[in-house]
């Protein structure tokens, strides 16, 4: 076998002929489930103007890079706030997820593309490589060439051309130029697929001597050990595999080559997409390589007509046999010429003379072959080839800047065809770093992290949306990244208008807790003191208006002693020690009208709701926002309907209304200290807050000015038009299962998809128990299942009623509705 790879200078690589060069670059991948049908024909289009303006032979590889539970351990542990957090716990809870994903075997791919910059002698079209073919090899023989040197002059040619190839490139792909390491890491890995990940030299450089001549050029002759070295595993050659003893452990492959393809395939569709949705649907990684040989115009046109002409040739043969035509040979004169039609259109199009080929790798012989026999059944109908005594060549095949060297195996594809193949498509969604939320809903299973502070850090609309159904997941995803945000060291706040939320029972909460409920229950009385709660500056208005509204019907000399009344009280007390009450006992002290409205407070004072607005007079109320986490729940506050005039409301509307204030004035208050520290605050069942003209300006507030001032909303919503009204202001959004067709479709618009998609909408119908589509803050889409990772945090967290029991058969803790809060990939 000859040396597949002889040298590399920055990102050219140069196979086994010293004059063929091809340039290395990484392409960007894109989350696939996240496009509507016209931006995936868009992305068909853009791979299929790659290949068609590149005009050049090229070589992809999408391969797998393993996902490192280590490597994220470790970068979530530095989004800790130093100052605030509680690193034991936080360390001791990405432990937990890192056993987790250790034992899964989750990747992410990755894809490389190699394109010829310079064809070898013997393959360069016409007049001019017939001429180096013959001056080439006399030069050598003359001495006056060195067939092992590359010339100064040699290589900034080459490089002059690499900047007009990436030029190009770019104008049809994201893609960036491959490092040197990066060429070390797709040889490295090559040798122990299946069996682990290589260590890598982040400094590697291939060397080459410096050879002066007499005029002062220079030559350079690759070192070639540098890059032999990198093949040190021995390989034994199988008849259908190859053994190869690596460092990581003895890795068992296969090579399989795509057989003929379907003369009809659906795009969007599975028959098209062959590099993108077989290979997602397993659940373990393999690699693919596409190998292209650019076929212009005109000889493409040249082949077809050959073609043409043979087929009508076949066809009167078989017409003048004694059973006439078949039906395939009936139908090959008409697509040649459907083919002839297509590349003499206005466009003249290319071919591509491509051959595809997959890579498995596994830990042992039987599990390779259960491997290929999964790997076969996912790609169906495309018979998949398994070339006996071809598997080293087909390694080769593998590695960049390579052609076809299995032959048999190659067929002539139009770009749209290799467009549609979607290569550069994946599901990855969800921050770089930040906690483990979840996984992607596909055969790898990839791991899903979420930052709460991107938004702030990215400049980008910090609020969260979680919209789905009863029972569909989203109370146990907001508690989820309320605890994961406390441990982290934010300043959480919880607003449960239910009453089920169980932050309180956490690990590490305790003594952390501000708790406060809207009921008459005499320890929470005064909690939402307006003199309390609100900022110096905001104080004296709040609770003017906090003592106007809890009144029946004020009278105008009443509303200007309660203004009067609430100055005299902050003018004269100390810090922290003013109170409602102490307003109350000012107004008793007044004019009629004065002892009037401290009369009429007072039967407030002390009953009901109204009771969380005043504080004893004769101590001081505890110190507001003094806990990391404050949980205000509001469960059976009375509520108007909404534009429900003042006079028609009733006596309970009308305290809930004023209630509701304190809170919102309140969730404002602590949302604004310490711009510094990030803060969380979570509204569970929002559609009650965005009813209402105070919690709707609320949450519009806090969508506005949240990334300035380093604050995330949560939303929770039942029904995509509670949160349609904030639809610019939100950032990432969590769509949980749906009901009715109607809210599927709502859902679909918000997550800017397709409204008339009946797969996905189908698929929201169907969701259940955390799974979700989530777009995240960059705007990639994809399906995914919320994990709790630990059994135990979800039976803590699980909002859904059972009986008091510890017995799991009894449907306590233990019970499988607690259970079925964590799901892991299979």
């Amino acid at each position: 076998m000859r040396q597949p790879l002889r040298f590399a200078y920055a990102n050219l690589v140069f196979a086994s002929d010293p004059k063929d060069a091809w340039a290395l670059y990484r392409i960007a991948t894109r989350s696939y489930d996240g496009l509507t049908r016209a931006e995936k024909r868009e992305l068909l289009s853009e791979l299929a103007a790659f290949a068609y303006g590149i005009e050049a032979d090229f070589s992809l590889l999408r391969v797998t890079r393993p996902w490192s539970a280590d490597a994220y351990a470790a970068a979530a542990e530095l989004t800790l706030d130093g100052r605030h957090g509680q690193p034991e716990l936080w360390r001791g809870y990405l432990e937990s997820h890192r056993h987790l994903l250790a034992g899964r075997e989750a990747a992410n791919p990755e894809v490389y593309l190699a394109i010829r910059i310079n064809r070898p002698a013997g393959e360069r079209p016409g007049i001019e490589g017939a001429l180096a073919g013959l001056v080439e090899p006399v030069q050598r023989l003359l001495g006056l060439a060195d067939a092992r040197a590359i010339s100064q002059r040699r290589l900034d040619e080459l490089l002059s051309r690499e900047q007009r190839t990436w030029a190009r490139l770019t104008d049809y792909l994201d893609a960036e130029r491959a490092a040197s390491h990066e060429l070390q890491w797709l040889l490295r890995r090559a040798l122990c697929r299946g069996a682990g990940e290589p260590s890598i030299d982040e400094r590697f450089l291939p060397q080459a001597l410096v050879i002066e001549d007499d005029d002062g050029g220079r030559s350079y002759r690759p070192l070639e050990v540098d890059l032999l070295r990198l093949f040190d595993s021995p390989i034994e050659v199988g008849s259908r595999g190859l053994r190869i003893e690596s460092e990581q452990g003895t890795s068992h492959q296969a090579f399989l080559c795509l057989g003929a393809l379907p003369e009809v395939a659906v795009f969007p569709g599975r028959q098209a997409e062959l590099l993108f949705a077989p290979l997602e649907a397993l659940p373990f990684p393999v690699d693919a390589c596409l190998t292209a040989r650019f076929v212009g115009n005109d000889r493409a046109l040249a082949l077809v007509r050959r073609r043409v002409v043979d087929a009508d040739n076949l066809y009167r043969e078989e017409a003048q046999g004694d059973h006439g035509p078949s039906s395939e040979g009936a139908e090959r004169p008409h697509a040649a010429r459907e083919l002839e039609d297509y590349l003499t259109g206005t466009s003249r199009p290319p071919l591509l003379r491509a051959s595809i080929s997959l890579a498995v790798g596994a830990g042992s012989e039987a599990e390779l072959e259960g491997r290929v026999e999964r790997l076969r059944r996912e790609y169906g109908g495309v018979r998949l080839h398994r070339p006996f005594g071809d598997q080293l060549r087909l390694f080769c095949q593998h590695l960049p800047a390579q052609t076809a060297r299995v032959a048999g195996y190659e067929d002539y594809l139009l770009v749209e065809q290799f467009g549609a193949m979607v290569p550069t498509a994946t599901h990855a969604v969800g921050s770089q770093t930040g906690p483990y939320i979840g996984f992607t809903v596909s055969g790898s299973g990839q791991p899903v992290l979420f930052d709460l502070t991107e938004a702030s850090r990215t400049a980008r609309p910090p609020s969260v949306l979680l919209c789905g159904t009863l029972g569909s997941g989203k109370t146990m995803l907001l508690e989820l990244l309320l605890y994961q945000a406390f441990l982290q060291g934010s300043r959480v706040v919880d607003v449960d208008p239910k009453g089920d939320h169980h932050l309180d029972l956490l690990p590490g909460v305790e003594g952390r807790l501000e708790e406060i409920e809207l009921s008459g229950d005499e320890r929470f009385r005064g909690m939402l003191d307006p003199l309390r709660i609100a900022p110096p500056e905001a104080a004296e208005e709040l609770a003017t208006s906090f003592l106007i509204d809890v009144l029946p019907d004020p009278e105008g000399g009443e509303k200007t002693a309660i203004r009067a009344a609430v100055k005299t009280v902050l003018d004269a007390a100390g810090p922290g020690e003013a109170t409602c009450s102490r307003v109350l006992q000012e107004l008793a002290l007044g004019h009629r009208e004065a002892k009037t409205a401290a009369r009429d407070l007072a039967v407030y004072q002390h009953t009901g709701l109204a009771r969380l607005g005043f504080a004893k007079a004769e101590s001081s109320p505890p110190e507001a926002g003094r806990a990391q986490l404050t949980s205000l729940r509001i469960r059976n506050l009375p509520r108007p309907l909404p534009g429900t005039p003042r006079g028609e409301l009733s006596e309970d509307e009308r305290i809930g209304r004023a209630v509701l204030r304190l809170v919102c004035a309140y969730a404002m208050h602590l949302m604004g200290t310490d711009r510094s520290r990030h803060k969380v605050l979570g509204f569970d069942e929002a559609w009650f807050l965005l009813e209402d003209s105070t919690g709707r300006r609320l949450v519009e507030h806090l969508n506005r000015w949240g990334r300035s001032e380093f604050a995330t909303p949560i939303l929770a919503a039942h029904l995509v038009s509670d949160a349609e009204a904030l639809d610019n202001l939100l950032g990432a959004r969590f769509v949980f299962g749906m009901e009715s067709e109607p809210e599927a479709q709502r859902a679909l618009k918000l997550l800017r998809l397709d409204p008339d998609d009946e797969r996905l909408r189908q698929r929201l119908l169907s969701f259940r128990q955390g799974r979700c589509l989530f777009r995240d803050y960059t705007g990639r889409t994809a399906q995914i299942q919320i994990d709790l990772a630990d059994p135990e945090l979800g039976a803590l967290l699980d909002t859904t009623p059972t009986q008091e029991s510890d017995d799991p058969a009894d449907g306590g803790p233990g019970a499988p509705e607690a259970e079925n809060a964590h799901t892991e990939a299979s």
